[in-house]
Parts: C-alpha cells; structure tokens; sequence
C-alpha cells in the first residue's frame, strides 16, 4: 500500500494540465509553434516532471533525448558534450557506426577545446648561490566569444542525424533547472533558441526554471547577440501554475478508489483546500493521511485534520529556513500578507506606496517571495502560497485577520459598494507602508 500515490517523478494519477485556451501544455511535437520550449512555474509545481514527460516521449518513439540539469559550477556545454559521449552506443545502435563515428569526432573536438587553458608569468630570483626563489602568477584564458557555440554545433550534428532519418526524427534537448544557471549559460541557450530557430531542423530545446527563468534569460541575452529582445516570442512558454481544486481532487481520490480505500467527500475537500493547487503538498498530505485511513477505516474529517498537523509541524523546520531566507523587507510584505488570510492583500499601483517611494521596492519583494513559492500573483491580489507557512508566519509575527479586524467577504454579505459595484477598500498602514484592502 505504500505506492498507492505512485512516486513524485511517477505519479500513480497525472494530472493533465491545460493554458488558458484549454489546450494541453505538456510537449507532443504534433503541432510544434517553434523550436523551443520554457516551462515556468513555483517550485514544487511539476517542472521537472513536464521535463519526465519530453524525455518519455523521446524513449518511446526511439528519439535521440539528451537531458542535462544546470549547475552553478559547471558549464552547461560540459554537460551536453558528456552526456552525448555517454549515449553514444544508443545513437550508433538507431542511426548508424558513420553518424556515430562523426558525432563521437566532435565531442571530442569540443571535450578537447574547453579544457581548461592556462596562461601564465614566472619571475626567478637567485639572491646567493644554489637558492633560487620562484614566482608565478596564472589566469585562465577568455572565452567569452565562444558563448553558445559549443551547443550550436552540438545541436547541428544531431539535427543532422534527425533529418537523415525517413521520415526526419526529431532531437529533444533538455535543460532543467535553469534558476541556478549561470548568466553565460543562459546565454547560450538563447543563441542556442536562435541557431535552432534559422537552421529550421527537428531539434528542439525544452527547458525548465522558475518564475523568473524568461526574465533571466531576456536579460542574460543583452550585449551578447541580437537576440536580446526575442526571447520571449522565441521560447514558448508554458506556466506549469497551482491548479484548481477540481483538478487537483483527482490526484487524491483515483489512487484512493483504485486502491479500495474509502474516503469521505468532505475530508477530501479538506486536504485539496489545505494543498491550495499545490501537488507536491497534496502528496505529502495524502501520504501522512494515509496509513491513518487504514487504520480507521477510510480517510475521515479526522484523519485530514491529523494529517495536516502532521504536515504542517514538519515543515516548520522549512517555513524557518524560507524566512531566514528573506531580506527585512521581504519578511515585512510576507507577514502583512499573512495577517490578511487565504484572502491575500490587493496592491495596486495608485495607492499611497508609490507616492512613498516603496512601490519599486515592495513589487521587487513581491516577484522575489513569489518566484521562491512563498506568495501568489493572480494579476488582482497576492496571497500566501501554502496554507501552513501562513499559519507559520501569523504565529511568527502575531499578527492574523482577525486580530486587524478583517471579515472576509461572504455569499450573504458580500463587501460591494453599490455605486461602484467594486469591493469595499480600507486603507491600513504597516511599518510605514500603506496598503488597500478589499475585504
């Protein structure tokens, strides 16, 4: 029964995730709109699992799927080149000894050209006879103009490879990660995009990195090639968000059905809103929950309430290290959203921080916590992502709704002005920063 929710990178129900227009966001190549693929999104979302889905796809119809996970210390080009080497025997066994042998040739060319290079000065002095004193001083050689070149010819041999195939097979790339890339390696990847984009060839580059990953990109591109300003209509990307409940709910109650362990409606709608669109803490929810419901005989109200105390006093330890994480400001924007409830805080532009001076510095904090999944952006309020860090945070800093006096609105009493026929605002200040607030 341990494997009844299946594995974080194997889930036993996946859930289909679609954009705005309902269409299906995961990568199938039938109808490709160029060359390059960026999923966004908070951490814990399923990235790296949209990133599974490419590369299963790849095993199963026999493409070639090269798959690298960025690094602060190592190049991205090194892990390309290491990973072509090492699947080698793969591609010769589907396109041949001659392509294999070609591919193998460069590689090894490319292995070759970034080794490390050493330039150097040494300076001897021999002040009395048989004593010699000796100096040097070294520094690795520039490569600054080969940015993106490596990738380039790696991606055109491959291509090659795809296109010699009847019909023409194509070649997935795969990045994930990219919120630890360097600037250089992004760079890359965007002249890589553009390369891909003029050889018109069946390679395509899927990659994976949080909220900021396109800005990232946009903005590592500058000064370096003419695509600085193309990134965003180059790269389709594709948010991998918090879903709703009706999405979510299934990832809970088919594994539950199949397993034949019976739940009650309610205690499911409790640990859903409790995930709030997050998969990854509805799995821990349903794990913690589950050898409970053996026990009591299904998933009941209390169970779901036993397993989000569980779940919620384990992740303090996180919720902890999260704040240690965030500057004065961004703990002081984090707590006032937090003493607001599920509800969130609207901030909008016309409102007194401008004129403070703090609207760049609070929008800048709010892009931060919310890049980090600590907040939520729906375009109208932000709010705290995870229902436990909010409870988390109002014990922190002893502040909650009820003790500001905030009711959130309800079906009977909704807070609608009837002039307007917008929500009540009440203009409430904290630590110097004024906020509006639509109850």
């Amino acid at each position: 029964m341990s494997q009844v929710f299946g594995t974080p990178r194997n889930p036993a129900y996946t859930v289909t995730r679609t954009d705005r227009f309902g269409r299906p966001i995961s990568l199938d190549l039938r109808t490709p709109e160029g060359n390059s693929v960026l999923f966004t999104g908070p951490p814990g979302m399923g990235k790296t699992v949209e990133l599974d889905r490419a590369e299963a796809l790849a095993k199963q119809q026999g493409w070639i799927g090269i798959r690298v996970t960025a690094s602060p210390r190592e190049p991205l080009e090194n892990r390309f080149v290491r990973q072509v080497t090492d699947d080698l025997g793969r591609i010769r066994k589907r396109y041949g000894m001659l392509g294999a042998r070609r591919l193998k040739k460069l590689t090894k060319d490319l292995a070759q050209r970034h080794r490390s290079k050493q330039h150097g000065a040494e300076l001897r002095v021999m002040p009395v006879p048989f004593v010699q004193g000796v100096a040097k001083t070294q520094w690795e050689a520039g490569n600054e103009d080969s940015v993106g070149r490596t990738l380039n010819e790696l991606a055109g041999q491959l291509g090659e490879l795809g296109a010699n195939r009847k019909p023409p097979e194509p070649v997935l790339l795969m990045v994930d990660n990219l919120d630890v890339a360097s600037e250089r390696d992004l760079a890359a990847l965007t002249e890589l995009a553009a390369h891909l984009e003029e050889q018109r060839r069946p390679v395509f580059l899927v990659a994976a990195g949080g909220e900021l990953a396109a800005t990232r990109l946009m903005a590592a591109s500058g000064g370096r090639s003419r695509v600085a300003t193309g990134v965003t209509g180059r790269f389709d990307v594709r948010e991998v968000g918090p879903l709703s409940d009706d999405e979510l709910r299934p990832a809970l109650t088919e594994p539950l059905r199949r397993a034949g362990i019976a739940y009650q409606p309610e205690a499911v709608d409790q640990l859903v809103r409790s995930a709030n669109g997050d998969p990854t803490r509805l799995r821990d929810l349903a794990e913690t929950a589950l050898p409970m419901a053996l026990q009591a005989g299904g998933v009941t109200a209390d169970v779901s309430k036993a397993a989000t105390a569980v779940v919620n006093d384990k992740s303090r330890v996180l919720y902890q290290a999260a704040w240690n994480n965030c500057s004065d400001s961004e703990k002081d924007l984090l707590a006032k959203v937090a003493a607001h409830g599920p509800h969130g805080l609207s901030l909008p532009g016309d409102t007194g921080m401008a004129g403070l001076g703090r609207w760049q510095e609070l929008d800048d904090d709010r892009q931060q916590l919310v890049a980090r999944g600590m907040l939520r952006d729906d375009g109208q309020r932000i709010m705290v992502a995870n229902p436990g860090l909010q409870e988390w945070v109002q014990t922190r800093v002893g502040q909650s709704a009820a003790h500001l006096g905030i009711a959130p609105p309800t079906a009977s009493a909704p807070a609608i002005t009837a002039d307007s026929g917008r929500p009540a605002a009440t203009t409430r200040e904290y630590k110097g920063m004024k906020f509006q607030i639509n109850s």
